[in-house]
Protein backbone atom coordinates (compact mmCIF):
# COMPACT_ATOMS: atom_id res chain seq x y z
CA UNK A 1 0.00 0.00 0.00
CA UNK A 2 1.62 2.99 -1.12
CA UNK A 3 0.34 6.71 -1.17
CA UNK A 4 -1.63 6.32 -4.61
CA UNK A 5 -3.70 3.76 -2.49
CA UNK A 6 -7.26 4.50 -0.66
CA UNK A 7 -6.41 2.77 2.09
CA UNK A 8 -2.99 4.38 2.39
CA UNK A 9 -4.69 6.71 5.27
CA UNK A 10 -6.53 4.28 7.52
CA UNK A 11 -5.55 2.98 10.60
CA UNK A 12 -6.40 -0.37 12.02
CA UNK A 13 -9.65 1.35 13.69
CA UNK A 14 -10.80 3.07 11.09
CA UNK A 15 -10.22 -0.01 8.61
CA UNK A 16 -12.16 -1.95 11.36
CA UNK A 17 -14.79 0.43 10.92
CA UNK A 18 -15.43 -0.08 6.90
CA UNK A 19 -17.31 -2.74 5.03
CA UNK A 20 -14.57 -3.24 3.24
CA UNK A 21 -13.62 -6.46 0.83
CA UNK A 22 -10.70 -7.30 -1.35
CA UNK A 23 -10.66 -9.80 -4.08
CA UNK A 24 -7.85 -11.43 -5.16
CA UNK A 25 -8.03 -13.90 -8.29
CA UNK A 26 -5.23 -15.71 -9.60
CA UNK A 27 -4.99 -18.02 -13.12
CA UNK A 28 -2.24 -20.02 -14.28
CA UNK A 29 -1.70 -23.27 -16.51
CA UNK A 30 -1.07 -26.57 -15.29
CA UNK A 31 1.34 -28.50 -17.25
CA UNK A 32 0.70 -31.47 -15.42
CA UNK A 33 -2.99 -32.08 -16.62
CA UNK A 34 -2.39 -29.41 -19.29
CA UNK A 35 -5.29 -27.47 -17.83
CA UNK A 36 -6.20 -23.63 -17.35
CA UNK A 37 -6.61 -23.22 -13.14
CA UNK A 38 -8.39 -20.36 -11.27
CA UNK A 39 -8.56 -19.47 -7.51
CA UNK A 40 -10.19 -16.68 -5.94
CA UNK A 41 -10.43 -15.35 -2.71
CA UNK A 42 -11.69 -12.29 -0.51
CA UNK A 43 -11.00 -10.88 2.53
CA UNK A 44 -12.99 -8.60 4.85
CA UNK A 45 -12.01 -6.08 7.11
CA UNK A 46 -12.12 -8.44 9.98
CA UNK A 47 -9.75 -11.05 8.21
CA UNK A 48 -7.01 -8.51 7.16
CA UNK A 49 -3.99 -8.58 9.19
CA UNK A 50 -2.79 -5.10 9.86
CA UNK A 51 0.89 -5.13 10.14
CA UNK A 52 1.60 -7.53 7.91
CA UNK A 53 2.59 -8.51 4.21
CA UNK A 54 2.72 -11.81 2.32
CA UNK A 55 5.34 -13.50 1.66
CA UNK A 56 6.67 -14.84 -1.73
CA UNK A 57 4.22 -17.81 -3.53
CA UNK A 58 5.52 -17.57 -6.58
CA UNK A 59 9.94 -17.76 -8.19
CA UNK A 60 11.61 -18.80 -10.91
CA UNK A 61 11.83 -22.46 -12.81
CA UNK A 62 15.46 -23.83 -12.20
CA UNK A 63 15.92 -23.22 -15.90
CA UNK A 64 14.29 -20.05 -15.94
CA UNK A 65 11.52 -20.70 -18.15
CA UNK A 66 8.84 -20.59 -16.14
CA UNK A 67 7.12 -18.91 -12.86
CA UNK A 68 5.92 -21.60 -10.27
CA UNK A 69 3.52 -20.53 -8.02
CA UNK A 70 3.32 -22.58 -4.71
CA UNK A 71 -0.33 -23.02 -3.96
CA UNK A 72 0.51 -23.73 -0.28
CA UNK A 73 2.49 -20.52 0.60
CA UNK A 74 -0.42 -18.24 -0.73
CA UNK A 75 -1.89 -17.43 2.94
CA UNK A 76 1.46 -17.06 4.03
CA UNK A 77 2.71 -13.70 6.11
CA UNK A 78 5.25 -11.92 8.21
CA UNK A 79 4.88 -9.16 10.29
CA UNK A 80 5.69 -5.51 8.29
CA UNK A 81 6.11 -1.97 9.82
CA UNK A 82 3.45 -0.04 9.15
CA UNK A 83 3.80 3.90 9.46
CA UNK A 84 0.82 5.46 11.95
CA UNK A 85 -1.76 6.93 9.46
CA UNK A 86 -1.43 11.06 9.37
CA UNK A 87 -4.33 12.18 11.45
CA UNK A 88 -4.46 15.57 9.65
CA UNK A 89 -4.97 14.00 6.19
CA UNK A 90 -7.40 11.94 7.88
CA UNK A 91 -9.47 14.28 9.30
CA UNK A 92 -9.27 16.93 6.44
Amino acid sequence: IDEESPLFELGLEELKQTDIEIMFHVKGFDDHFSNIVQQRTSYTANEIVYGAKFLPAFHRSEDGTTTVLELDKLNLYEPAKVPEPNQSLINS
